[in-house]
């Protein structure tokens, strides 16, 4: 009784993700007063900087983008991935690694994936793969890595490409080493609630400098030059349209951001791997976890939980609801989704069906106080508990 009068007494209003602003502003307004706010030096400079972040003793190029759709979108379309080509992608992801593969006229081939990291599952890769089958596109969930060495050694095996969907996996490590030195292709977002937020924007990074320069000219319309270097006083105002291309560019007003939250990531990583700590250390002994290692740096984008079997999932979510605790599912499988119904078997996934069933994004984010994440678990606990 006492419990559940604290509960009733104590209340926040608690979303489910926030950008954690410090000097932001600062930044914004030197680009907003400088009168160049599209694609110029801020937006070069953030890739530098986030190349430095990256790059370990490798030479490592980057460009930004305004999204990591855009990123996976032009990585695909930059490595001849094109009509009657497969490309496999888990079916634990969000919409659009889906959808950039049928938008090259490309087949899209799903795969199922593990239990326990709902990474995409290693060992049924080789089982999908057919003659046309020409890359593959991993997505590290919630910020923890892949197998990215097995991946790749069937990669090599059967001369496929690799582009991975590290959306959640700004920082992550893997076996130490930074997610972004691995393959053909890493692409990251910046969406407003990612790990380094900008609002919108992504970017592709590469090994690679032909790639990368490759994607640099098809993201902005095929043009050989960028825009700003044509307004500059010393150079000349000429450009040259040289291939069919798109309109992806990320602008300088996003790009200070992300330089403004680049210098903390490291900071801001670590702030969510405390607050994961914590909510693993006070949970309920019902609740599981998803695989961590120390092996790795999982960066946390996300903190999903498994809720228990006797637990219907959305009533938990509409009672933290109802306390004012904002929570989220990632994600629902894409082969649950009316457009993919008719093209995939249900059966082939019985474990992103399972674990559908099961799995709830708590909030986690730096600015989340200690009240805060106190006020969710307890309240989190005191469903389980009256089950």
């Amino acid at each position: 009784m006492i419990q559940n009068t604290i509960l009733k007494e104590t209340k926040f209003d608690i979303p489910f993700a926030k950008p954690y602003i410090t000097d932001e502003m600062d930044y914004i307004r030197e680009v907003v007063e400088s009168g160049w706010w599209t694609t110029g030096y801020k937006t070069a400079e953030f890739e530098s900087l986030l190349v430095e972040y990256l790059k370990d003793n490798e030479p490592l190029y980057c460009t930004a983008v305004n999204s990591c759709t855009s990123a996976l979108f032009l990585s695909l379309k930059s490595l001849n991935i094109k009509e009657g080509d497969e490309v496999i992608v888990p079916t634990w992801t969000f919409t659009s690694t889906a959808q950039i593969v049928e938008w090259l006229g490309a087949k899209l081939v799903l795969s199922d994936i593990e239990k326990n990291t709902l990474n995409i599952d290693v060992h049924r890769l080789e089982n999908l793969i057919t003659s046309k089958t020409k890359a593959i596109l991993p997505v590290h969930f919630a910020g923890y890595p892949c197998e990215i060495n097995e991946i790749s050694s069937i990669a090599e095996k059967y001369n496929l490409k690799v582009i991975e969907d590290s959306a959640h996996a700004v920082g992550t490590k893997y076996h130490h080493l930074r997610i972004g030195n691995y393959s053909e292709t890493t692409c990251f977002s910046f969406y407003a609630t990612k790990n380094l937020a900008m609002g919108e924007g992504g970017a592709v990074v590469s090994r690679n400098k032909d790639i990368i320069d490759q994607i640099k000219k098809i993201a902005y319309l095929g043009i050989n030059r960028n825009a700003y270097r044509r307004y500059d006083k010393e150079d000349s105002w000429y450009y040259d349209v040289q291939q069919l291309g798109y309109k992806c560019n990320l602008s300088d007003l996003h790009a200070v951001i992300g330089i403004a939250q680049l210098k903390k990531l490291d900071w801001m990583n670590d702030k969510r791997r405390h607050i994961v700590k914590i909510y693993k250390d006070k949970l309920h002994k019902d609740i599981q976890f998803l695989k961590d290692s120390e092996e790795h740096y999982h960066s946390h984008h996300l903190f999903p939980i498994l809720v228990p079997e006797y637990i219907q999932r959305n009533d938990l979510i509409n009672y933290l609801k109802s306390k004012s605790i904002s929570t989220s599912v990632h994600f629902i499988p894409v082969h649950q989704h009316s457009y993919y119904k008719t093209q995939f078997n249900h059966k082939d996934f019985p474990v992103a069906n399972q674990r559908f069933e099961q799995v709830i994004s708590l909030p986690n984010y730096p600015s989340l106080t200690d009240d805060e994440l106190d006020y969710v678990i307890k309240n989190i606990n005191h469903f389980i508990r009256s089950k």
